[in-house]
């Protein structure tokens, strides 16, 4: 097996090099030793899914959260980040990377390597009745890393989802195969969007509905990702129908009552006993959120007495608050959608179809394990103005750095009440990214992709 994982770990980034994906460093220069081991065997293909050192950390989605308006930068701290992509990115400048590499598409592009690797590789292996349990979450493992992988690029590389347009403008490249002929093209955002439900709704037939570990996707982490995914698309009944599926299987919430918010991380280490989180997924870790960033303090006024996510998210350094709130209980944040987050997608879809019964049960049932016991007061449609608002910004405090306020930036930015304006202060120089400025919120594809070719820039 350390051949295996030295054939796909060295010749793995070659490969992504002539894939138009860029590599690190020494890798260039290695030539593939075709005498190396391939997964021959179920064990091997196993071995390879359960590599969470790669397919479970260093997630991309944190490129997102770097352009958000949930913290703040002080301008010295500003000027001590070394990392390009995460100083230009605060102030969504037009050259991001000064031509360094972009790890979150190198990381991406890796993983889908590896599951391109074992969809191939699987389908020279019989399925029996002997194997089949084993074949089937194999298989569903590398179509769901995959589609996890498409969605991540999605939200940073190409515009968001607009229906009327997503047959003209530029998705991501979407790599079927390891082939290093396949041609180096962008496909539609329709095209990518749809590849994302192609490979999760055969991952869903295939996956087990709880996982073993919470490193292996389930078909509840399936149905949760779904449920993001028609979110994002705008399609409310098809969201609707995933978040249902996805808390059939298990809606338990956290009481944050008995959650010991003195800890340093008050949730448990690796997700571990976490009824929310359905799989254990990291984001890379960015010298921003490790050492610099300070929660906007309009976003720390916006919650009630009594609202239990102020302690447990937050802690006080150096006179600003920080975040501590990670649902993997050290300090890397988690991505995936956890089952607040499909609550949360439940109501809105329900308020949005006009259940506003259903969408105001959701929400209540949600906070109530959120507040001290007695202090959530439950909304009622007499007394509640606007339950779509309610929602949004429940939303927003619930989910800080999960992976999610860049995309809801971006797919509200059509909607006038819910549309923001972000301004960033850094001395005398102040930066905005308003609404109208679409172009901003799609990331450039990475510098050294686009000069090997292949690949159309994204207009910034």
């Amino acid at each position: 097996m350390k051949k295996i994982y030295s054939m796909l770990h060295g010749l793995g980034y070659c490969v992504l090099s002539l894939l138009m994906i860029a590599c690190y460093g020494d890798f260039l220069e290695i030539e593939p030793n075709r005498k190396l081991a391939v997964p021959t065997t179920l064990k091997d293909l196993d071995a390879l899914m359960d590599n969470t050192t790669l397919l479970n950390a260093n997630a991309l989605l944190i490129m997102g959260e770097i352009g958000t308006d949930d913290y703040y930068l002080n301008e010295t701290d500003w000027n001590s980040l070394t990392n390009p992509y995460q100083k230009n990115g605060y102030v969504w400048a037009k050259d991001i990377y000064e031509g360094q590499q972009c790890p979150g598409w190198n990381n991406a592009y890796q993983k889908i390597l590896y599951a391109n690797v074992v969809l191939e590789s699987i389908t020279k292996l019989e399925r029996n009745h002997k194997n089949e349990v084993q074949w089937n979450r194999i298989k569903g493992t590398a179509l769901f890393w995959r589609a996890w992988q498409f969605f991540q690029l999605a939200q940073i590389f190409c515009d968001d989802y607009q229906k009327e347009t997503a047959n003209q403008k530029m998705g991501i490249p979407i790599r079927l195969a390891s082939d290093i002929n396949q041609p180096n093209t962008r496909a539609t955002i329709e095209d990518t969007y749809q590849q994302i439900v192609q490979d999760l709704t055969e991952a869903g037939d295939l996956l087990p509905a709880l996982a073993e570990e919470k490193t292996r996707p389930s078909k509840q982490a399936v149905y949760a990702l779904l449920a993001r995914t028609y979110l994002q698309m705008k399609d409310y009944a098809l969201a609707k129908v995933q978040a249902e599926k996805c808390l059939s299987i298990s809606d338990v919430l956290i009481a944050y009552s008995e959650v010991n918010s003195r800890l340093n991380y008050p949730f448990p280490l690796y997700a571990r006993g976490n009824t929310e989180q359905p799989l254990l997924d990291a984001m890379i870790r960015t010298q921003t959120f490790a050492s610099f960033l300070k929660i906007d303090t309009t976003l720390l006024r916006s919650y009630e007495a009594g609202d239990l996510r102020v302690a447990t998210y937050f802690s006080v350094s150096n006179g600003y608050y920080v975040f501590k709130g990670t649902y993997n209980g050290y300090a890397t944040y988690n991505p995936f959608p956890a089952l607040d987050e499909v609550y949360l997608i439940r109501a809105e879809c329900n308020e949005r179809l006009g259940n506003h019964e259903d969408a105001l049960r959701d929400l209540n049932n949600l906070l109530i394990h959120r507040y001290q016991k007695g202090a959530y007061e439950p909304k009622t449609m007499e007394h509640t103005k606007n339950i779509l608002t309610e929602i949004l910004n429940e939303r927003r405090k619930s989910l800080i750095f999960r992976g999610v306020r860049w995309s809801d930036l971006r797919r509200l930015r059509t909607e006038a009440p819910y549309a923001k304006t972000i301004v960033r202060v850094l001395g005398n120089k102040k930066f905005e990214l308003s609404p109208e400025q679409e172009h901003l919120y799609t990331w450039p594809i990475p510098d050294n992709v686009i000069n090997l070719g292949g690949i159309t820039q994204n207009v910034r």
